[in-house]
């Protein structure tokens, strides 16, 4: 009898291979993300993988804060994951006759700071939603307060969090409603994302992942946030992965506005663009495409990655500055080409090769560095390398390719000293931070 229940229990699983797949890659994220997340002091670490267009699988590991464990409907902070909230709302007004995919946003919003600019009126929704918007990712990157362009709008691109606040301001201009009365009533109630919110009194702040360094302490700063189209949405995994699956299905889009969505707007590098509020990486197996967003901030970082044609999927989110390393090591299992669409996103423009550098010029560039907003940024010698570490950065070990540049192996991050007091970090070809040694 023995014998013959084996048997039945093998031909099951010879016939339905994705469910015996399904069961190995759950069991084997429940062995590994808990070591992963001790190696990279993450204390909080939440997946939904998705089969089919349905939720296969969700799972919340860790702990919130020290002594609060995470329950499955942990909320997650989701920094810059907002911004594909944003366009999929922008997208339904846009179906609905409200709004207009071209129309200048000038017709209903202009920033005081560029009202006489000669590229004012070339600003539109599609040039926002595919970062061509020709601003900074934020005015203060500048070097000043003032918003400006750095480049004429629908040029290239140029990834922008204010390009999306500006769109918030034409939205809340034209319809007299802010953003997060309209997002709730053109999308989360529709979708029953009942755990989508901005931060609000009535937050069960008893389910909020705290944030964390790279070195899983917690960050001293409140869980209050404002209304951003780009930053700070607060959510659940499972809410996400509606989101994922709402998005792949269509939208209940026309046929020409999901395709501008899925369709390459701008060129990032080979095989990788922008669509319509999602980055796209195209070259994959079978004719499949990938819609994917990130966000990083203080003690955030969070993932997902969608495949229309199969209908797959896999969102990570997490409250530690090391969650990146976390959230690879997942797509790489979760998804059958998981490791191409990261080799796609993480390939630089350039090759790097590692070379050999004195102890001595390694420790010219060594010592604590300020960033404008007070935040520290640590760099200490570690071998024949450059090891970084500090608010909001993951901690990580970049390499030297020249005696001012140095190169993060496996992501297109980049490091170059100017002088010996100047710190330039650049991701995915663009500068992300310029910092000096504090004094």
């Amino acid at each position: 009898m023995r014998h013959i229940l084996l048997f039945i229990a093998l031909v099951f699983f010879i016939t339905h291979p994705s469910l015996a797949q399904k069961d190995t890659l759950e069991a084997s994220l429940l062995k590994d993300v808990p070591v992963w997340m001790a190696a990279n002091h993450v204390p909080c670490v939440g997946i939904g993988l998705i089969e089919h267009n349905k939720i296969k699988w969700v799972k919340v590991f860790g702990q919130l804060q020290a002594g609060h464990p995470a329950p499955p409907n942990t909320l997650f902070n989701i920094a810059s994951q907002t911004k594909p909230v944003t366009a999929m709302l922008t997208l339904k007004l846009i179906q609905a006759g409200k709004w207009s995919l071209d129309e200048p946003l000038s017709h209903y919003w202009i920033d005081p700071d560029i009202q006489n600019d000669p590229y004012l009126d070339k600003l539109t929704t599609r040039l926002i939603l595919s970062h061509q918007s020709g601003f900074p990712n934020w005015r203060t990157d500048n070097g000043g307060a003032k918003l400006r362009f750095n480049f004429e709008p629908g040029t290239k691109f140029g990834y922008s969090g204010e390009g999306f606040e500006y769109l918030r301001h034409a939205l809340e201009q034209k319809f007299h409603r802010t953003l997060d009365v309209l997002l709730d009533a053109v999308l989360t109630k529709p979708l029953h994302m009942k755990d989508t919110r901005y931060w609000t009194q009535s937050l069960d702040t008893s389910r909020f992942a705290q944030w964390h360094d790279g070195q899983g302490r917690r960050y001293a700063i409140s869980i209050q946030t404002s209304v951003s189209a780009a930053d700070d949405l607060i959510t659940t995994v499972e809410d996400y992965c509606r989101l994922g699956i709402y998005t792949m299905k269509g939208a209940g889009l026309p046929d020409s506005l999901f395709k501008a969505m899925t369709s390459p707007q701008v060129r990032i590098k080979e095989n990788y663009y922008r669509g319509l509020g999602w980055g796209l990486v195209k070259g994959l197996p079978n004719d499949e495409y990938a819609l994917e967003h990130g966000g990083s901030d203080v003690g955030v970082r969070t993932m997902a990655i969608f495949l229309p044609v199969s209908g797959s999927g896999v969102v990570v989110m997490t409250n530690g500055d090391n969650g990146m390393f976390i959230s690879d090591q997942v797509i790489k299992k979760a998804l059958p080409y998981g490791t191409q669409i990261l080799s796609t996103m993480n390939k630089g423009t350039a090759d790097h090769i590692r070379i050999q550098l004195p102890d001595a010029t390694l420790q010219r560039y060594t010592g604590v560095y300020e960033q404008s907003n007070g935040k520290l940024l640590k760099v200490e010698q570690n071998g024949n390398a450059l090891k970084v570490s500090g608010d909001g950065a993951p901690t990580a070990v970049l390499f030297p390719e020249s005696e001012t540049k140095f190169f993060l192996e496996g992501y297109d991050v980049q490091m170059e000293f100017p002088d010996a007091n100047t710190l330039v970090i650049y991701e995915n070809g663009r500068q992300v931070m310029m910092i000096h040694r504090k004094q």
